[in-house]
């Protein structure tokens, strides 16, 4: 009787368990990819409007977002925000174009656009060049087209 009822048990500590460690590693990508640090200073205040590229892969430091980021552009900045089932410790961010250095990179088997922010210069995004020259062509438009830098 004891051991059926230890069977019972099992899958709700399973998945009690699964869930605390799947919280647990969101948390630490953040942290150790530096998304928790920019949060503090470019956390998106609400729903983004602009132009959204979804399902992009990029990384932060030591952190792959393979695949599961929403990359987006509009007249204020660029958004960034993380596909919503690996979103905990991952709030949206808006990072202002006055914050923002680009730099070009060559990795060993692609080539890499690098956007660095003024609020936290250690931490660098990095996604595949073509991406990013998508980025910085939407946001040249934006800035022509509204009289802005």
């Amino acid at each position: 009787m004891q051991n059926e009822n230890a069977f019972l048990l099992l899958p709700p500590i399973f998945i009690i368990g699964f869930v605390g460690l799947w919280i647990f590693v969101c948390f630490l990508l953040a942290r150790i990819g530096g998304w928790s640090r920019l949060a503090t200073h470019y956390r998106a205040p609400a729903d983004f409007s602009g132009t959204k590229w979804e399902f992009q892969t990029g990384y932060m430091g030591w952190a792959r977002y393979k695949g599961c980021l929403t990359i987006g552009t509009n007249r204020e900045g660029l958004y960034l925000a993380v596909f919503p089932l690996f979103r905990v410790g991952h709030p949206p961010l808006l990072i202002p174009w006055r914050d923002i250095t680009t730099s070009e990179e060559r990795g060993w088997l692609a080539s890499y656009q690098g956007f660095a922010f003024a609020k936290a210069p250690n931490i660098q995004l990095h996604v595949l060049r073509e991406l990013g020259t998508r980025i910085i062509s939407a946001q040249s438009s934006l800035t022509t087209t509204t009289g802005e830098g």
